[in-house]
């Protein structure tokens, strides 16, 4: 029942967004924590999990076919049509992915922001007339992106909770569904290996 630490290795630039833009250059900027350091929110990774399980169910994956692992570790869909009995909430809670503690120290000291900054980039695109071959006016957009690198979570049954004895082992079975994390994954960003150990 103890703790467990997933971890996220990003193999190119990635983006999970907040929703707003930086200024006229940048359309959408990058999630950051508290330190001003990229970072996933733990909601994405719940979500990303969660869909896993759920293809795992929708295949007959041995062990996942009857989704009661699913339900018992993220509870019911809030939009699932139940007669008016609300969802059942899940077992286990995932904080947000950071960069390991001992970067995020030695990054956080205000003598490091140009190393900060260097952990994101920007692209560009825009979009191109099919007829003509030219850029459509007005079409240009800037995306925030983070460069690759290593990220952690921690994923562990909330207090009281007593998930079933293998949760985290049958979890791990499905982290090969989880190919991309972030924004634009269909575009080519985000391609993420997930690993789940022991805390």
């Amino acid at each position: 029942m103890s703790a467990h630490i997933l971890h996220i290795h990003l193999q190119g630039y990635w983006h999970c967004g907040t929703g707003r833009g930086l200024g006229a250059a940048i359309d959408a900027a990058a999630w950051r924590d508290g330190d001003d350091l990229p970072a996933v929110p733990g909601r994405h990774l719940k979500g990303l999990l969660r869909d896993a399980l759920e293809q795992a169910r929708d295949w007959g994956w041995s062990g996942h076919a009857d989704g009661s692992l699913l339900r018992t570790l993220f509870g019911e869909r809030t939009e699932e049509d139940r007669a008016g009995v609300p969802p059942g909430s899940g077992l286990i809670r995932v904080s947000d992915a950071r960069l390991p503690q001992a970067l995020c120290d030695w990054l956080r000291h205000e003598d490091r922001r140009s190393q900060r900054a260097a952990l994101f980039c920007v692209l560009q695109s825009t979009a191109v007339n099919e007829r003509t071959g030219s850029a459509e006016d007005r079409s240009l957009r800037g995306i925030e992106v983070v460069v690759p690198l290593d990220l952690q979570a921690h994923i562990e049954p909330l207090p009281g909770a007593q998930p079933p004895a293998d949760w985290a082992e049958r979890l791990r079975e499905v982290l090969p569904l989880v190919p991309a994390i972030g924004g634009h994954r269909t575009r080519g960003l985000g391609r993420a290996l997930l690993t789940l150990e022991s805390a």
